[in-house]
């Protein structure tokens, strides 16, 4: 019954991590849309070609972990990057860059009435029925790269870049090229054995599937993780933890298992683990692209998101346990509806169980109402 029910589970998983995904035609818009935003960057005109603007994406969208919004109203965000690649930084500064990328989209009649400014970015709040955002990031290539390419190597650190900072003097450290292919080489083994399946089952070549159709249990946990985060966070949005150190702990804990649940599972217990500790006590959570840089700096500041976090990891292992503790399969998805949202488990469920929650079968037209008293919420004090 244990395995049948892990089976089952997983199943369960695997689904709604496809239900979380934004749609091929949402995803189409937004290429369609950045690509003519690095078009009209890059026209005989515009004043900023000279230094051969590349636009790109960064952020979920480019790891494969991006989900859609619990509400159908709420728009969904899309990460970019500008990068000035022949411009250096000893002839720019963080004001001439924002200013210079500014302008030259101020310029488009359309992008000037959608456009707002950021500390760091630039964003088109688009209007039309996509329901999504662009947030546009400066930067110019990070050339000073000496002191990281010797921790992580020359072929990633090669990729880095310096990005705008209202509120900052110095210029700010990112690599998000680099970020995706360590992403992608912890997953290496079964990116490829998925790529491979999915080309048989098109009968196409590897190489005529996109690497965006695949995906693997690290990239389906991720997406899993940040719905199961949004629900129980959906009153807490100051300590809500952030999707780079989910991503960040997810990665170094998966060892490419074949199966979800158990990438989940094991990913879930690992990641407290994986936090580093200073001479202080204070928690790291090193950038793999530039270990200089901590994504949990800010927990010293707040030291309640720190406590948060652990405690959302302890209810995500909670609720799996209880979901593999069920009688059957309508019990097992009615437990999880609180902690993915009633329509994604409905989505979810159909797929994989739909001979149970089809329309017109007796489960579906019966189902019980499950009541757990006394809830374990370990992210209580």
């Amino acid at each position: 019954m244990i395995d049948d029910r892990r089976l089952q589970l997983s199943s369960f998983l695997t689904h709604l991590g496809e239900s979380l995904d934004i749609t091929e035609t949402q995803r189409e818009a937004a290429v369609k849309h950045y690509e003519a935003v690095g078009n009209w960057l890059n026209e005989e005109d515009s004043p900023i070609a000279v230094y051969a603007p590349q636009v790109y994406p960064q952020g979920s969208f480019r790891l494969g972990t991006m989900i859609k919004p619990i509400n159908d109203a709420d728009e969904y965000d899309i990460d970019l990057v500008c990068e000035m690649q022949s411009l250096k930084k000893e002839n720019t500064t963080q004001k001439q860059l924002k200013d210079m990328v500014g302008n030259r989209l101020k310029a488009n009649e359309r992008y000037r009435r959608e456009l707002e400014e950021g500390n760091r970015c630039w964003t088109l709040q688009y209007a039309d029925s996509a329901h999504f955002h662009m947030d546009i990031l400066p930067a110019i290539p990070d050339l000073e790269i000496d002191e990281i390419a010797s921790l992580i190597g020359t072929a990633l650190a090669g990729t880095a870049i310096l990005i705008t900072d209202k509120e900052l003097r110095e210029w700010q450290r990112s690599n998000p090229v680099g970020y995706a292919e360590w992403f992608k080489e912890r997953m290496r083994v079964q990116f490829t054995l998925n790529r491979m399946a999915l080309a048989e089952s098109l009968r196409a070549s590897v190489e005529a599937v996109p690497e965006y159709k695949v995906k693997t249990p690290l990239q389906r946990a991720i997406q899993i993780l940040k719905r199961h985060r949004d629900i129980m966070f959906a009153n807490d949005q100051h300590d809500r933890p952030i999707s780079i150190i989910i991503s960040t702990l997810a990665a170094r804990a998966y060892e490419n298992e074949a199966d979800l649940l158990d990438a989940l599972q094991t990913i879930v217990s690992k990641m407290p683990n994986l936090i580093e500790r200073d001479a202080q006590g204070n928690a790291i959570v090193r950038n793999p692209v530039n270990p200089l840089e901590n994504f949990a700096d800010k927990w010293r500041k707040h030291p309640q998101r720190e406590t948060k976090f652990l405690r959302w990891l302890q209810q995500v292992q909670v609720d799996l346990d209880a979901a593999l503790r069920t009688g059957d399969v309508r019990d097992m998805t009615e437990v999880l509806k609180p902690r993915f949202g009633d329509r994604a488990v409905n989505e979810a469920s159909k797929e994989a169980f739909p001979t149970r929650f089809s329309a017109g079968s007796t489960a579906a037209a019966a189902a019980p109402t499950i009541t757990i008293s006394n809830p374990s919420k370990p992210w209580r004090p």
